[in-house]
């Protein structure tokens, strides 16, 4: 962690001023003296020395009596805090399975980055981006069911080394947000903020989380991973039980919903968690609520029958959700258990209901509402030797709809921290289609993944 001190440049360009006239008074001072050296006058001298002393003296007082040095102060007291994580990956299928690659790799996975200040009298902010290769090398979806799909090429030349190819890559925008802490009972927080719900979320460094992968069923987003809007959060003891909340009012999902909603809708984010400390460690029970409404809209000129020209905007999907989450973590010594619980309810608007995918010889539909559910749990042990952590979970998924199948997985490996800030980790993954699936190669992955993570 780096603190750097920074000093507003009116102060430094005020210091400079003072510096300044300092030299000049010396100046003018060694001037106004040469002929008293020439032809001295014993009582000429001390005087006009005295004199430009107080002057000076007046002058510094001036330039600081508004406060510039309370601000010096305090610029010198704020810290800007940069710091961050990154991980390493090897990944090797050990089966044929249709939507993995074959092909044992080594993979840089996240490069994040956070630049945090308290900034006095209760505020507070907090950035956190992430760098990454892509889009370079993408092939989306649509490319794939082409003949000849083509990949995402960013290769540009680089005008600062004779024009070399490089690839350029992009930053993906976790959070960002300000903040302002009246009581414990009360913080509010205004920006892009990751949704209070759960524990692979909120925990979502790779040197925190214990295991390799995540959860399938926290990737799916049954909660939106984070939001931008006002969230209002706070807790309080009662005897030696913390309960905490979390309120958050926000733009909910969309195509675009990091910095624009596309209807009059707000989404509603609750949650409440209880945790307690006793002689059988710390358990932390939590609940979660979600409500808000997607809708994909695209904006275009049009000319009206009166042939006035203006922007209409063309609504393309809409629908409504529902989501509840639950998560409990136990922690005794060197033991850790937790899970989590996930529902959503998926409403469609009947105006944009999709088509719904059918068998051979069955009359075409469309897609009816649906509930997709899905949980997991994991149990870790902390050897009392090298630092080296067994861990073992399972999982489930049901998405509710026929554009996915069910699935389930299990998984467990070793988290190995040598040191603090570095945790070196190996997982063994076995998944499978829980539903009647029609693939090429088996119906489920069994992959080796090995990383080092590091904090910084």
């Amino acid at each position: 962690m780096r603190h750097l001190r920074l000093v507003p440049r009116a102060l430094r360009d005020g210091a400079f001023l003072v510096s300044l006239l300092a030299c000049l008074a010396r100046e003018a001072r060694a001037q106004d003296l040469l002929p008293a050296v020439a032809n001295p006058d014993p009582s000429a001298a001390p005087a006009q020395t005295a004199a430009d002393a107080e002057a000076e003296a007046a002058l510094a007082a001036a330039l600081t009596s508004d406060g510039a040095d309370a601000a010096v102060a305090e610029a010198e007291e704020f810290k800007l805090n940069i710091y961050g994580f990154t991980d390493f990956t090897y990944t090797h299928q050990l089966n044929d399975f249709a939507f993995a690659s074959p092909y044992p790799t080594f993979l840089v996975g996240n490069i994040n980055l956070y630049v945090s200040a308290e900034l006095g009298s209760g505020f507070r902010a907090l950035t956190e981006f992430r760098l990454l290769y892509s889009p370079n090398g993408y092939t989306s979806f649509n490319e794939l069911l082409t003949a000849n799909p083509q990949r995402v090429d960013t290769t540009a030349d680089d005008p600062a080394d004779l024009g070399r190819p490089y690839r350029w890559g992009g930053v993906e925008i976790e959070r960002a947000w300000l903040e302002y802490s009246a009581h414990p009972l009360f913080t509010i927080r205004a920006g892009q903020w990751l949704t209070p719900y759960g524990i692979w979320v909120v925990d979502h460094g790779t040197p925190v989380i214990i295991g390799v992968r995540r959860p399938y069923v926290v990737g799916e987003g049954l909660i939106p991973e984070r939001q931008t809007g006002l969230m209002a959060y706070g807790s309080a003891f009662v005897g030696t039980t913390e309960i905490g909340y979390a309120l958050g009012l926000s733009n909910g999902r969309g195509p675009i919903d990091s910095y624009q909603d596309l209807d009059a809708n707000k989404a509603v984010t609750g949650r409440l968690s209880v945790s307690n400390d006793s002689a059988l460690g710390n358990v932390t029970l939590g609940g979660s609520v979600f409500r808000g409404r997607y809708t994909d809209r695209m904006r275009r000129f049009a000319v009206n029958a009166q042939g006035e020209i203006g922007i209409e905007f063309i609504t393309t999907q809409k629908y409504e959700e529902l989501s509840f989450g639950a998560d409990l973590r136990w922690i005794w010594r060197d033991l850790t258990v937790q899970g989590e619980f996930m529902m959503r309810d998926t409403a469609l608007d009947d105006r944009f209901r999709p088509a719904s995918l059918v068998a051979p010889g069955e009359p075409p539909g469309f897609q009816p509402d649906f509930r997709s559910v899905g949980y997991y749990a994991m149990v870790a042990y902390r050897l009392p030797w090298a630092n080296i952590m067994p861990f073992f979970g399972g999982e489930n998924y049901e998405p509710g709809n026929d554009l996915a199948p069910a699935a389930a997985a299990i998984w467990g490996g070793l988290n190995v921290r040598p040191i603090p800030r570095v945790v070196l980790k190996a997982q063994y993954t076995q998944s499978w289609f829980t539903d009647d699936t029609n693939l090429v190669g088996d119906d489920g992955t069994q992959v080796i993944d090995l990383q080092a993570a590091w904090s910084f």
